[in-house]
């Protein structure tokens, strides 16, 4: 085979970036869904931080997370909608704004992290190539924030190659290239109605042994979710 036949014959074999980037943003939730999920926080040489909370995600613009437990954080809540992300605070009773760069529950994903609910809106992707990555054959893509508003200026993303398109691990960076952190996506099972990743754990490059783990605990693909339930008077009602 001519070197410009092999060339052709991969050239056709790489997936298109942007599809590719759009399938692995699906593959734990979907547009619309209802779930469970326990955060577990781990700090060297002190106890884990465990919360339980209920969340709610419609299309790419609007997700609620609330706390179940501990008894003490019971109604916290989280909610974005379209730019804006606010926290309720019960005790306090007030409801505050808070930025996309910000800790998400003390732990070491961002509220970017958490309600970024569209990877291939606020990033170009290009494909880097193949690599092999917690014993998966993936595609690389690099993703460069078409903007300085989105909380990383870039992210390397792995995705399986498998045809699952589930991702394997994320990089974030900043605009001069330092590392912040990094996501591993495993554990595959079912939840809901079909198997994915629930096992999302993200790791601190700037603080060694700092980590936190994001475990699904069930998933709802099909639930019904009233745009009403998105905003911040909702939030505050507890609805």
């Amino acid at each position: 085979m001519s070197s410009l036949a092999l060339a052709a014959l991969l050239a056709a074999a790489a997936p298109d970036p942007m599809a590719l980037l759009q399938r692995a943003e699906k593959a734990v939730l979907g547009d619309n869904a209802a779930y469970t999920l326990r955060m577990t926080v781990q700090r060297p040489n002190k106890p884990d931080r465990v919360v339980e909370m209920k969340g709610w995600k419609k299309g790419d613009d609007k997700g609620l997370v609330r706390y179940t437990s501990p008894p003490k954080e019971r109604g916290t809540a989280y909610l974005r909608n379209a730019a804006s992300t606010w926290l309720w605070l019960p005790d306090a009773e007030k409801v505050v704004r808070v930025g996309a760069k910000q800790n998400f529950g003390g732990g070491d994903f961002s509220n970017g992290d958490i309600f970024r609910l569209s990877l291939s809106r606020d990033y170009v992707p290009a494909l880097a190539g193949e690599e092999t990555v917690e014993g998966q054959p993936c595609w690389k893509l690099d993703l460069k924030a078409r903007d300085r508003s989105v909380a990383y200026d870039r992210v390397l993303l792995w995705v399986r190659r498998d045809g699952t398109h589930f991702p394997v691990r994320t990089e974030y960076y900043t605009i001069s290239g330092r590392k912040l952190k990094w996501l591993t996506m495993s554990a595959v099972g079912k939840r809901g109605a079909r198997p994915r990743p629930p096992l999302l754990t993200m790791e601190n490059a700037l603080d060694a042994g700092q980590r936190t783990e994001l475990r699904f605990l069930t998933i709802d693909d099909d639930a019904r979710l009233d745009d009403r339930m998105f905003t911040p008077s909702a939030l505050e009602s507890g609805q």
